[in-house]
Parts: structure tokens; sequence; C-alpha cells
């Protein structure tokens, strides 16, 4: 009998929310660099919150064994993301979250109390988005006419970043999940997506 490995897991149980936060609206107009600067920075606000969020839980439990060996330093990176935000005419540090980000925030901080290593579903989600970032980086240099900077973050790893998934890949396989705990990192990477997709609709409300 073959056993499932978890990131195939995560792959296979997330993919309809996967592709119903990429079919978002907001999405739509993000890749075919519709959006104005305004909108992409107010997106990137919303980026940095969770990123910096999900970070910051991840170092405060760096002992946990899973996160210990799925984790690298630049997992915690956010230069680009501040970077652009900063070219965009945004303060990082003045970024309120929406609705929906705030939700998963707050799902994020009892995840960490209760169910550490399930914050590397958080983690799967943002690191996965790197496999198409590079286009969307791309589309909206040239649909916005930005330099290397206000689009940076979607090409973070630049040329590492096949190596950086497939390291990310491997760590999480090596890991010997519980059923439960594996269970939670669907539950984990589900939210997130959809938490992508609501803050897709909010900002269009705006």
């Amino acid at each position: 009998m073959t056993t499932v490995t978890v990131m195939e897991l995560l792959r296979d149980s997330t993919s309809d929310m996967h592709n119903s936060a990429e079919a978002n609206e907001f999405q739509h107009k993000l890749s075919g660099a519709k959006v104005d600067k305004d909108e992409l920075g107010r997106y990137l606000q919303q980026l940095y919150l969770i990123h910096t969020g999900v970070s910051s839980l991840i170092e405060a439990q760096a002992d946990n064994p899973a996160i210990k060996h799925v984790v690298r330093e630049y997992h915690h990176d956010q230069t680009s993301i501040v970077n652009d935000l900063e070219y965009l005419g945004q303060k990082p540090e003045l970024a309120v979250p929406l609705k929906a980000t705030a939700e998963l925030i707050a799902s994020m901080n009892d995840t960490a109390q209760n169910e550490t290593a399930a914050l590397l579903g958080y983690l799967y989600v943002l690191e996965g988005s790197t496999n198409g970032a590079k286009f969307l980086a791309k589309a909206l240099r040239k649909g916005l006419d930005l330099p290397e900077a206000g689009a940076s973050y979607f090409d973070r790893y630049g040329e590492q970043q096949r190596e950086r998934w497939n390291n990310f890949k491997q760590a999480m396989n090596e890991v010997e999940f519980s059923e439960a705990e594996r269970a939670k990192l669907v539950s984990t990477a589900t939210e997130t997506f959809q938490t992508f997709g609501k803050i897709g609709d909010e900002l269009l409300q705006k």
C-alpha cells in the first residue's frame, strides 16, 4: 500500500480551494495587471500582515521539531514586500488588516497555541504561491510600468525559487506528522486559500 506524502495530501485536499482562490475576480485583475498601484499596495499590505504574522509565530515556536526541520531563515525575510510597499507609498507598519486578514491572524494565534506544527499549513500556501508568481511579477511590471521594486515580492526568490520549493517539499515529507497533525495542516492551508478569496472580495468593495 502506497503511503500518501503530506505534500501530496496538501495538494490534493486543497486543490478546489486553490482553484477557487485563483478564480477570484481580484486575482484575475491582478494577473492581468488591471489593478492600479494603489490597489496593488493595499493587497500587498494584507500579504505583509499575513507573512509577518505567521513568521513571528513560527519564530516563537522554533523549538517545535517539525518547524525546526522545515523552516529556513529566508522564510522570515520580508525585505522584498517592504521595499514594494515603500515604493508604492505605503508604510508597512501602518497596514490595517481587512476583516478576512484579521480572522486569519486570529486563527494563526490559536493554531500556535494548540496545534503548533499546523502553522506549516499557512507557510505551505505562501511558499507554494511562488511557483506561478514570477509570471505575475512580469505582468505587473509591464502593465503598471514598475521597476524592480513594486512587484519584487512575487519573484522574491529569483533563480532560487525552484530549489527552495523542492527543499520545502522534501523537508515537509521527511517530518512524521501524526494523522491529527496532517488533518490540521490541510485545515490551515484550506483556510489560507479561502482567506485570499475573501481579501480579494473586500478589496473590490473599496
